[in-house]
């Protein structure tokens, strides 16, 4: 049954691509269509619900809290619905498109592998090993977009991370020059675009939300939320303390910039103390066998000299 099933797809690629193509292609229309759905439905009953003065407090609050709906979500999802709100699609169909992205590269490589391993590997033309390296294929495909969103979270979030004291101190200067925390905020985006452009894009979308939020502590929370480190949390409750208390801010900012610049350079001495560990390994396995052959090799060639003769 194998080899007959192994026989008809090898004879038909084009066919059997076509259909992979169809079935993504399907796939990705229905569930785009009951989402459309769902979201028709779900504003057909906004509209006939009652409109009360309590119902209208307990909305506020949802609709404020809508545009963040994947920063509880894991990582990926966070990272794949930044990337589509540049395409202008909405942060709430990140799961979707995330789920369509990895049942395509499942689907991508399981095919691909499937015709490729028996002309890459001559093991792989028995039809069981075949089915095993296919499948295997399409594992690592449903995992896939997950790894390379998850790291390019995290690449994103460190970079945030290393221009927030560069930030922090020029939000001092701007705080002395007698501007807002918006107004400031907007000030610092315009020079940091091109230094740090992560940083940026994420202080432009804290400065909208200062300016949209009733509450400055709610956007500085939505800042958190975006990217969950405990230096940035740390920052954003010396910030809504400061707001909260009346202490002063440039102060209190210049202090936590001069602590993100300690904590920083510990960082840097750690990984110098790990130096020489790291480096006994490479130095026994390429420098050693070198100086012993330079120091010992004359020696040897010596000794050999003297038995031959």
């Amino acid at each position: 049954m194998f080899e007959f099933l192994s026989q008809s797809l090898a004879e038909k690629p084009v066919e059997l691509l076509g259909a992979t193509a169809l079935g993504i292609a399907g796939v990705v229309l229905v569930q785009w269509a009951l989402r459309l759905h769902s979201d028709d439905v779900a504003a057909r009953f906004a509209l006939i619900s009652p409109w009360t003065h309590a119902n209208d407090t307990m909305r506020a609050p949802q609709a404020m809290q809508e545009p963040l709906s994947s920063t509880n979500s894991n990582l990926s999802e966070r990272e794949v619905a930044r990337i589509l709100r540049r395409f202008r699609v909405p942060t709430r169909h990140a799961t979707a498109w995330l789920l369509t992205a990895r049942a395509a590269a499942a689907v991508c490589l399981g095919v691909g592998c499937w015709f490729l391993a028996p002309q890459l590997m001559a093991i792989a033309t028995a039809p069981i090993m075949r089915m095993l390296l296919s499948a295997s294929a399409g594992i690592f495909g449903w995992f896939l977009p997950v790894l390379v969103a998850d790291w390019s979270a995290r690449r994103r979030i460190k970079a945030v991370v290393s221009g927030l004291p560069d930030a922090l101190e020029l939000l001092v200067i701007c705080a002395e020059a007698g501007l807002a925390l918006g107004d400031g905020i907007d000030r610092i985006v315009a020079e940091l675009k091109r230094s740090q452009p992560e940083l940026a894009e994420e202080l432009e979308l804290t400065a909208a939300d200062l300016r949209i939020l009733p509450s400055q502590e709610q956007a500085l929370a939505r800042l958190a939320a975006r990217v969950d480190v405990p230096i940035v949390r740390s920052v954003v409750t010396t910030l809504s303390q400061t707001m909260r208390y009346g202490t002063p801010f440039a102060q209190a900012m210049r202090v936590v910039a001069g602590e993100m610049r300690s904590e920083a350079l510990i960082r840097m001495e750690e990984r110098a103390n790990k130096l020489p560990a790291l480096l006994t390994v490479p130095m026994m396995v390429f420098i050693m066998p070198t100086i012993f052959l330079v120091i010992g090799g004359p020696a040897a060639l010596k000794v050999l000299d003297t038995f031959m003769r």
